[in-house]
C-alpha cells in the first residue's frame, strides 16, 4: 500500500511539474492533473485536497537536492571560484535532467503571493543566494577574484545569469545543454574578475 502511495504521490507532483512547464501555474487543476496521469479525479483527493498542497509537494521538489549540493560544497577541497563551479554544474546537471523543472524558477513571483508556498520559495531562494555569496566572499578574501563588485552583487549577478539561461532555452527553444551553457558563461564571466 504504502509503495503505490508514494509512486501515485510522484506521478501527481511529476505531472502537476509537467503541467506548469507548460501552461503556467494557472493551468494546474485536478481536471488537468487527471488527463496528464489518468487517474481519475475523485481519487486524486484520496492524495490532496487542493491545488495548493500540490504546490508545496513541487516547490518543496524543487529544492529537494539543495541540502546535499551545499554539502558536497562544504567538504569539497578546492578554490571557491571552483566550488562556484561546482555550484553551477550541479544545478547544470539538474535542469538537464529534469527539463520542466526549471519552469518552477520562472514562477517564484507568482509562488511568493501564494500563501502556501511563500516561505517555502522564500526560504530555498534565499538560501541559494546566501551560499554563493559565502563562496563569493571568500574567494574575495582569498584574492581569488577583484573586488570590484560586493559577493552580494556577484551572487545576484550569478543567480540572473542562470535564470536568464533558463528563459531563453525556453523561449527560443534551445535544446543544447543548459549544463554546458551555464559552464561557458560561468568560466567566460569568472576569468574576468580574478585577480590578475
Amino acid at each position: 500500500m504504502t509503495e503505490e502511495f508514494i509512486s501515485v504521490q510522484d506521478r501527481i507532483i511529476s505531472a502537476s511539474i509537467d503541467i506548469i512547464s507548460d501552461a503556467g501555474l494557472a493551468s494546474l487543476n485536478f481536471k488537468n492533473l487527471s488527463l496528464r496521469t489518468a487517474i481519475n479525479e475523485s481519487m486524486l483527493y484520496k492524495y490532496y485536497l487542493d491545488t495548493n498542497e500540490i504546490l508545496v509537494d513541487v516547490v518543496k521538489t524543487y529544492f529537494m537536492f539543495d541540502k546535499a549540493i551545499f554539502k558536497t560544497l562544504a567538504s569539497k577541497n578546492v578554490s571557491y571560484i571552483d566550488k562556484i563551479e561546482f555550484y553551477v554544474d550541479q544545478y547544470g546537471q539538474y535542469y538537464n535532467s529534469y527539463y520542466s523543472l526549471s519552469a518552477v524558477m520562472l514562477h517564484y513571483e507568482e509562488l511568493l503571493h501564494n500563501t502556501h508556498t511563500r516561505e517555502i520559495v522564500e526560504s530555498g531562494y534565499l538560501k541559494r543566494r546566501s551560499v554563493l555569496t559565502e563562496l563569493f566572499e571568500e574567494a574575495i578574501k582569498s584574492k581569488e577574484i577583484v573586488d570590484t563588485f560586493s559577493a552580494q552583487q556577484l551572487a545576484d549577478s550569478l543567480l540572473g545569469m542562470i535564470m536568464l539561461s533558463l528563459l531563453n532555452r525556453r523561449v527560443m527553444i534551445y535544446k543544447k545543454s543548459i549544463k554546458d551553457e551555464l559552464l561557458s558563461y560561468y568560466r567566460t564571466w569568472i576569468d574576468t574578475l580574478r585577480v590578475k
